[in-house]
């Protein structure tokens, strides 16, 4: 029995849908600045992977995702004052501070990765850490059978 394809059903947002949207709030999370107990061990594969088969609402959450990627330690760990700042990642992926800022936002949203909560955070001169956390497995896979 061979395995087909199935295309996706669900339909691409147009700039103004995105324009319009309102990103929903993050879910709360602990507010300690260290790694969250459910966060998983880190493979930055599977990671990858899993970033590709989230249903993310644009293309530039998976850009900066791979940018994450790239730039996190072997841990999945990027520390407080790090690059992490919205106008340094900006400047790295080619996106301007608010799609950056809203892509962080949808990554957060969707578990992918983990920061914590602004109100707490006391040093407002450091930018907040930032790591990424594995999710379920069942999330790790991409729709199809995987072949291009």
């Amino acid at each position: 029995m061979t395995d087909t394809h199935i295309p996706s059903t669900r339909t691409a947002p147009t700039p103004g849908d995105l324009a319009n949207a309102r990103p929903k709030p993050a879910p709360a999370l602990a507010s300690s600045g260290a790694r969250p107990k459910d966060a998983g061990v880190y493979d930055r594969h599977r990671w990858e992977q899993a970033l590709l088969a989230a249903d993310l609402p644009h293309s530039n959450a998976r850009l900066l995702g791979l940018v994450l990627a790239h730039l996190a330690g072997p841990g999945g760990y990027m520390p407080a004052g790090g690059m992490q700042h919205a106008g340094r990642l900006a400047a790295t992926a080619r996106m301007t501070a608010r799609q950056t800022r809203i892509s962080l936002h949808y990554l957060q949203a969707n578990r992918l990765i983990y920061r914590p909560d602004i109100a707490d955070w006391t040093a407002t001169d450091v930018v907040r850490p930032i790591t990424l956390t594995m999710p379920p497995a069942a999330a790790t896979q991409p729709p199809g059978d995987g072949r291009l």
